[in-house]
């Protein structure tokens, strides 16, 4: 069986209510899906959620696919009752063997089976959501993008956000430092049209592929299958020379014309802020849609906490690898939720050395510029755990000896704090820290409290609670 979007909601469906659950009342399309969402995780419930009928649109919807860290471990085939830490490790060992596409028939492909072409289409047909109050419009937001680069030919797949600008109108910004937004400028300096395919609706594993940060030349459609665990299948599109993954749930095909573009937010963002209104951006015309028979359309909250988690592990595995060249004994590397999975990074080492800790800090900072403190600790702190984490900050840092600060350095200008030149105007700086919370390497201090291991191994609550 192919992985696709139904084979992961199967999985979600079969572990029960903590990572499944359905509406079946009617939702409206304005925040009524963000709303339910956010109200579950009030409750620390992060289920992937089905709306069965949303109001205006035949289609159903998904959302919260990226609610939390075990729904990543699913998407990757890590068990509930694995580590945390084995989630990195998978992402990473599948994201350096990427696979390459496999063309199919398409009278095998499930994304062929409705073809909409020409007057037919009409894309307020889908439930486009408008997310939060201050959005300029309804957005589609966990779309990929696939366009090819005009020097190369390499295929690249991005995920970006795309406002409803009319029936086959929509809206690309695309951010200028990604491969994608790199790709559009090119494609403007030539003055040549930009074929697009957007498709909506695929396994996790796959979407989180879209997000890795690998070098242009090799596309993210391979990187989609390693992390699969098998080549993504595709199609040949309807009006473009593109490739559509024929799994997917619904596939946008058109172009982007250099002479045509359009405004954009503002924009509910991960931070939990607003981001700016932004001018010009590129301008998808559309020119087929094809989906299938019993489409499922694919949201992503971009205030709610899945924003961050989707793109969580790709981060961390740069990290780790920025890390492990200079500490090889790092042993984890979390970006907590409560960074916005891009600000904060927890790293644990087993420290060998004294300024180990310190380095490990250093080289966590300079793994991305939105990283703004790095928090290091020994290697049996638990970093998915947040009370542990803070615990060895209580017990073992002090500010006068292992915390840096570092002024002016390159940041995140979605970074509410964020300054320029002049303190007082926005910018794309960041003021950024590491605090070693690690314990001395070669002087005694205090071992943490913890039961005997033989009997940790032997005692199961099982056996003793009724």
């Amino acid at each position: 069986m192919n992985k696709d979007l139904r084979s992961f909601i199967g999985e979600a469906r079969q572990l029960g209510s903590a990572y499944y659950a359905n509406v079946s009342k009617p939702v409206d399309p304005i925040f009524e899906p963000c709303v339910i969402q956010q109200k579950l995780a009030a409750e620390g419930r992060y289920p992937v959620i089905r709306c069965e009928k949303v109001n205006g649109s035949e289609l159903p919807l998904l959302t919260n696919l990226f609610g939390n860290y075990d729904l990543l471990g699913l998407a990757l085939g890590v068990a509930p009752d694995e580590p945390k830490s084995a989630i990195l490790q998978r992402f990473i060992e599948r994201e350096a063997n990427p696979l390459p596409t496999k063309t199919i028939d398409r009278a095998d492909a499930p994304v062929k089976q409705r073809v909409i072409m020409g007057d037919d289409i009409d894309l307020s047909k889908l439930p486009i959501i408008h997310h939060a109050e201050k959005d300029s419009g309804k957005y589609i937001t966990v779309g990929v993008l696939v366009v090819r680069d005009p020097d190369t030919g390499v295929l690249n797949a991005g995920m970006y956000r795309h406002e409803l600008q009319g029936r086959n109108l929509l809206g690309c910004m695309f951010n200028p430092a990604h491969h994608g937004g790199y790709i559009y400028r090119r494609y403007k300096e030539l003055n040549k049209r930009m074929e697009a395919v957007l498709f909506i609706g695929h396994h996790p594993a796959a979407l989180i592929g879209t997000l890795c940060e690998g070098p242009m030349d090799l596309s993210e459609l391979e990187v989609m299958g390693g992390l699969l665990g098998e080549s993504l299948e595709v199609v040949d599109g309807e009006t473009v020379d593109l490739p559509v993954p024929a799994f997917a749930e619904i596939a946008i095909e058109g172009y982007l014309d250099p002479a045509g573009e359009t405004n954009d937010g503002p924009f509910a963002e991960f931070t939990g802020y607003y981001g700016p209104a932004k001018d010009p951006v590129g301008l998808m015309n559309v020119t087929a849609i094809t989906m299938r028979d019993d489409a499922i359309y694919h949201d992503l909250d971009p205030a709610h906490q899945e924003h961050n988690l989707a793109g969580a592990l790709s981060l961390e595995s740069t990290v780790y690898d920025s890390v492990r060249h200079l500490v090889p004994t790092v042993t984890a590397v979390y970006m907590p939720v409560s960074g916005s999975c891009r600000f904060t990074v927890y790293v644990a080492v087993k420290k060998r050395v004294p300024g180990e800790g310190m380095s490990a800090g250093m080289a966590a900072l300079t793994a991305n510029p939105n990283i703004k403190m790095a928090i290091v600790v020994d290697d049996d702190i638990d970093i998915y755990n947040e009370q542990r984490v803070l615990w060895a900050i209580a017990t073992t840092f002090e500010a006068d000896r292992s915390l840096a600060i570092i002024p002016n350095a390159m940041g995140s200008h979605l970074n509410p704090a964020a300054y320029g030149e002049v303190r007082n105007e926005s910018g794309p700086m960041n003021t950024k820290v590491i605090i070693d919370a690690t314990r001395p390497a070669t002087l005694h201090f205090e071992e943490p409290i913890k039961p005997p291991k033989e009997a940790w191994d032997r005692i199961k609550l099982e056996d003793y609670l009724d």
